[in-house]
């Protein structure tokens, strides 16, 4: 079968190449792809591959057809159209995964193959019914930001109807699937970006405020609620963005982190935090009961994920260089067999 495997150092080991497809053993199903998303992930996968390190299969996100079932799955049927849940090992909402990071949960895509590929063969519970309502491409497309982004604002961040979440740098797949989970949940949104064409984009979404992020927007969050600040700042920028993002943020507020695609050292000023009861809480992807949550959420409110652009899969690497230069506005999808 062919794929997007990397083997190497940095982008430049990543390749378009024949794999051999997996043989599927009991508890398993294969499914043929018909789409994948990109994520930034992928790109660090690369940077940080060993030297000498086997190939793996990059790609966390899929959705396709189940065409051959291991022995022992009699909840599926050769033809159904599933998504690829790419939180492994992680079955409850109520706990954090066991173990340090990679000891008793993994993210698809690394060590374990991933999506940039014809087909995948894992674990039954990996997969769920793909939303109707959605396109290939969608499918594809909300699976790791949707179930990261959930976790983020509903089950951390307690998001409740009528809250403010603040959300730097939009354009990325999270930040807007943060943004529109947010607004169909009734909170009032407002994002930040150095692009004029992506605050727009973000007001057509339902932004609540966009403002250029080159200035101290923190106080134009506290502007904008009449002094009080967020209630939820969703930081995945780091460096970049920390002192407005916790200058944005109310008495009692959470800032969630799940990302520092600018880097990853801040600096606390601990009298500030403690004395306005504010929380700064950790947190990456989520739970299989929260993604079957997020799954009925984005089907009650049928939201559809935001497509920037989509790549053959021939064209993975270049599709992952299109999505290190950061100029994209929503997701960037791989078109595997359409």
């Amino acid at each position: 079968m062919k794929a997007i495997v990397h083997q190497g150092e940095g982008l430049d080991g990543a390749s378009y190449r024949d794999m051999e497809r997996p043989g599927i053993e009991p508890g398993q199903v294969c499914v043929k792809l018909k789409a994948a998303a990109l994520n930034h992930r992928d790109i660090w996968t690369c940077n940080r591959a060993e030297p000498g390190a086997s190939p793996v299969i990059l790609g966390s996100d899929g959705t396709g057809i189940v065409s051959e079932l291991g022995a022992g799955v009699d909840d599926l049927a050769v033809g159904d159209e599933v998504v690829i849940n790419s939180s492994q090992d992680w079955a409850s909402r109520s706990e954090v995964p066991l173990g340090e990071y990679g000891v008793g949960y993994k993210i698809l895509g690394f060590p374990d193959h991933g999506t940039f590929a014809e087909y995948i063969v894992i674990g039954r519970q990996q997969v769920e019914p793909k939303p109707a309502f959605l396109d290939w491409r969608e499918a594809a497309a909300f699976c790791l930001v949707g179930i990261t982004t959930y976790r983020a604002l509903f089950s951390e961040g307690r998001l409740k109807a009528g809250q403010t979440v603040a959300i730097p740098g939009i354009g990325g797949g999270a930040a807007t699937q943060a943004l529109l989970f947010a607004k169909a949940a009734g909170a009032k949104v407002v994002i930040t970006s150095r692009s004029e064409e992506k605050l727009s984009k973000a007001r057509e979404l339902g932004a609540n405020l966009a403002v250029k992020s080159d200035g101290d927007w923190g106080q134009a969050v506290r502007d904008f609620t009449a002094g009080r600040g967020a209630d939820i700042v969703i930081e995945t920028v780091g460096e970049a963005t920390w002192k407005n993002s916790l200058a944005a943020l109310a008495n009692g507020g959470r800032l969630v982190v799940f990302g520092g695609t600018s880097g990853g050292t801040v600096e606390i000023d601990l009298g500030s935090l403690y004395l306005h009861w504010q929380s700064i809480i950790g947190t990456t992807m989520g739970s299989r009961e929260e993604f079957r949550d997020m799954l009925a959420f984005t089907e009650a409110h049928q939201i559809h994920p935001i497509i920037d652009r989509s790549f053959p899969l021939s064209e993975g690497v270049e599709a992952m260089r299109y999505l290190d230069s950061a100029g994209q506005m929503g997701n960037v999808v791989l078109e595997i067999d359409t």
